[in-house]
């Protein structure tokens, strides 16, 4: 019974993982607003209505066009809602760009939701401009990495740089084993797994006074271990994400193809040539470059506004 107990206690109090999704490609997604992260602003979504799938194919590159102001005096809601009509009825580039610029109104205000970064990776994937496409659909999965489409576009919008880019000497890489396991849950996930898994261990612990029946103590016992090893692997996780989140910074290459220099500086020698959608690690900044390391060791310098920083 004791088993049971515990059993049914922990069924409640963990987080439930999101229901797993089966998106359209490029499709702007209905929101489902989750804790925003620390520090930011959060404020409602409403839901998007369910859009027609896109004709996902691999058209050639095209000079970018500038985005419009957002209208003024609006609310986060209604420019969510207006950014989620205008990407779903687009019929031409410029109500693609209005979609754009009432997400983007939504960002200038310091409100940090992935749906917000989910149907902006939408909107740049229909304009073709899979670099700031991959940007954020890379910032959805970073504030929650559960979000399922963005995930799926994510990998579809990478194929498509693939097909259209052929790198020889770079590659947009692999992340290592500990780096993907301390990433793949978000901090209010690994806190609140961590924390609950804490408290059962303390009620485990304190109930191991009162009672003295021996059934009952080995049972508590085991209980109490088993706790105990779920307290200390979370909370390792959750130290992991910390440190992870300090020191390792990375960022996305927004260019369709842009030279890498040795020095920062536009007249050092080119080191070589990187493509839309790389990940990078981040270095030192001198002005307007970033120092940038990519998986195989090749280091080099990028002006600040050719990256995405995550």
């Amino acid at each position: 019974m004791m088993w049971f107990r515990l059993l049914l206690l922990l069924w409640f109090w963990l987080p439930a993982s999101p229901a797993p999704a089966s998106p359209a490609p490029a499709s702007p997604a209905t929101a489902s607003p989750a804790p925003a992260s620390a520090g930011a602003q959060s404020a409602p979504l409403p839901a998007a209505p369910a859009p027609p799938a896109p004709v996902v194919a691999s058209p050639a590159p095209v000079v970018a066009s500038p985005v419009p102001p957002a209208p003024q005096g609006l609310s986060v809601a209604a420019h969510f809602a207006a950014g989620v009509k205008a990407l779903t009825q687009a019929q031409s580039e410029t109500d693609t760009l209005a979609a754009v610029a009432h997400f983007q109104a939504i960002l200038d205000r310091q409100v940090v939701h992935e749906d917000v970064y989910y149907n902006l990776g939408n909107a740049y994937f229909q304009l073709n401009r899979l670099g700031p496409a991959v940007y954020h659909f890379e910032k959805a999965l970073t504030v929650h990495p559960g979000h399922a489409a963005a995930r799926y576009n994510l990998g579809l919008t990478r194929q498509l740089l693939a097909q259209r880019y052929k790198d020889e000497l770079v590659h947009p890489g692999r992340q290592g084993t500990w780096t993907r396991l301390v990433t793949s849950f978000s901090d209010a996930t690994l806190t609140l797994v961590f924390l609950t898994l804490w408290v059962l261990l303390f009620g485990a612990l304190l109930a191991l006074y009162f009672i003295s029946r021996p059934l009952l103590r080995l049972t508590l016992v085991t209980a109490a271990v088993i706790l105990g090893l779920g307290s200390a692997v979370f909370g390792t996780l959750m130290i992991g994400r910390e440190i992870h989140d300090r020191t390792v910074h990375y960022a996305i290459v927004l260019p369709d193809e842009v030279e890498v220099r040795e020095a920062p500086q536009t007249s050092a020698n080119r080191a070589f040539v990187l493509h839309a959608g790389h990940r990078v690690q981040t270095g030192a900044s001198e002005r307007s470059w970033v120092k940038i390391l990519l998986p195989n060791g090749m280091e080099g310098w990028l002006e600040r506004r050719d990256l995405g920083l995550l």
